[in-house]
């Protein structure tokens, strides 16, 4: 955005003062749009930067149209330089109504207006802060964050690292943010999300070629990814077309796992699904699982799959077209190394969910050394069990440890959670959008493990399979919280679901 910013400046001759007054101007629409035929109190706190010249544009604007506005000063008179400087000086000669910052710190005054405010605008730092918030600029947002009205934020919520979401000390909570010109990464990773609230992207007048030959890998999952993975249907098909996957999982206990992934798979559009799972769990599975078909495999006394059954998986991926592996499967020291062997032994394509990861025991190298595609599905844990660092390093840095993962493996790495981040190796990586908290229920994750090997099945590429899947599960998800809430929703609600929010989204995106 830096570099956009300079290049519109300095390459295209476009002056900095138009494309303030664009930015100011995109915020008293989004401002206007919300709160129609009524005059408003409006408070704009205006920190030294650029982002505090957008502000003043903002009061300047709201003013003109008879609002009641009141701009305050975040520091001297004497700070604000270059762009600020000339905003401050107009609305000083239009005699705006304007708030110094007391010189001994004491910021009632603020207080006073700012809970008087019915719309309180954060114009106090924008994508260039780098430090923690302290002093004078803690207490405002403090004081932006206890107020009763509707609070805009400037580009960013000010104080919000703009790459990573997390607050730097503090940040401003905004009901809703214009983000001048494109989206920032902080704005849609948790927990930046919550901090943005409605996110609205402001043409600033920045064109197109400004950004032309700069490297932008990062995007998020669209409608039109799942419209890839779903074209129509030949009339002149069989279950054949559409690929026959091997779900290997369970034990005892645990034989769900695998039968959410199976139907999960029917519902994405497999037309084959075997289920191979421990010999005891056969009969349950068979009786709830009507279109699946069963493999018996031995089991260990601990009731997980024994290594024994290597060949007969390996017989069962003769004639399979993908392998999902992983769900309910334990970490029992012989399973984790038959699935060692399964993966090294197939050049299928593979989805590796689960206690599959874990079988791994961060031995990314042997996920490189496969000549068939693989997609990971590992939760935060599991990635930093993957990775050797701790789960709260992985989620500080979700999209970094995702490449890392992607690029030491050579697999698709799909990391699960709230905002799934999905990453090609050496590539772009994709943030996902749908999705509810519901979604954080026992077999959420089995249920995408199967949707994934269904694509894979079906001939899709690893990055398209993993994008369509991810977005239709939590397309899913939405779909089935308005049916049953949040607080009720299952993983079977989850399978229920896909074929109706499948249909809205081919319906709806024309594909």
């Amino acid at each position: 955005m830096r570099e956009i910013d300079t290049r519109a400046t300095e390459q295209l001759g476009i002056p900095s003062l138009v494309l303030m007054e664009n930015a100011g101007a995109c915020v008293v629409e989004e401002i206007e749009r919300r709160f129609t035929d009524a005059l408003l109190k409006v408070t704009v706190i205006c920190g030294p930067g650029n982002n505090g010249g957008d502000g003043m544009v903002i009061s300047r604007h709201l003013s003109d149209r008879g609002h009641e506005v009141v701009t305050c000063l975040a520091a001297p008179r004497s700070s604000y330089k270059k762009d600020a400087k000339i905003q401050l000086k107009t609305i000083s000669n239009l005699k705006l109504p304007v708030i110094n910052v007391p010189k001994s710190g004491n910021l009632e005054i603020h207080r006073k207006r700012i809970s008087e405010s019915e719309i309180v605008v954060d114009a106090l730092f924008g994508t260039g802060m780098e430090r923690e918030v302290s002093g004078i600029y803690a207490e405002l947002v403090e004081m932006i964050n206890e107020a009763a009205g509707t609070v805009f934020s400037v580009d960013i919520p000010s104080g919000l690292n703009c790459l990573t979401g997390f607050p730097m000390g503090t940040a401003v909570m905004a009901d809703v943010t214009v983000s001048l010109a494109y989206p920032k990464l902080g704005l849609v990773l948790f927990p930046g999300a919550d901090y943005a609230g409605e996110v609205v992207v402001g043409d600033i007048g920045i064109p197109e070629t400004a950004a032309q030959g700069l490297e932008n890998n990062g995007f998020t999952v669209e409608p039109e990814h799942v419209c890839e993975a779903f074209p129509e249907r030949w009339t002149d098909t069989h279950k054949g077309t559409y690929g026959h996957l091997l779900v290997v999982s369970g034990s005892t206990g645990r034989a769900g796992a695998g039968i959410l992934a199976s139907k999960g798979a029917l519902r994405s559009g497999a037309g084959l699904v075997t289920l191979a799972l421990p010999s005891p769990a056969v009969t349950a599975a068979d009786a709830v699982t009507l279109e699946v078909m069963t493999e018996p495999l031995p089991e260990t006394p601990e009731g997980t799959i024994s290594y024994a059954g290597l060949q007969a998986i390996r017989s069962l991926l003769d004639d399979r077209d993908a392998l999902a592996i992983g769900p309910g499967l334990t970490v029992h020291e012989e399973t984790s190394r038959l699935v060692r062997e399964v993966l090294i032994s197939t050049d299928l394509p593979v989805v590796i969910d689960a206690d599959a990861l874990n079988a791994l025991d961060g031995e990314l190298e042997l996920i490189q050394a496969r000549s068939g595609h693989t997609v990971l599905t590992p939760h935060p844990g599991e990635m930093g069990r993957l990775l050797g660092v701790s789960t709260v390093q992985v989620q500080a840095d979700r999209v970094g440890a995702s490449q890392k993962c992607a690029n030491e493996s050579g697999a698709v790495v799909v990391l699960k959670g709230a905002r799934t981040v999905i990453t090609q190796p050496g590539g772009s990586y994709y943030i996902n959008m749908t999705g509810n908290p519901g979604m954080a229920t026992a077999g959420s994750g089995d249920v995408l493990t199967g949707m994934i090997g269904a694509m894979l099945a079906r001939g899709l590429d690893p990055l398209t399979s993993s994008l369509a899947s991810v977005y239709l599960h939590g397309a899913a998800g939405d779909h089935a919280a308005d049916r049953v809430t949040e607080h009720s929703l299952t993983a079977t609600d989850l399978l229920d679901n896909i074929g109706p929010a499948l249909k809205n989204i081919l319906t709806e995106t024309l594909c």
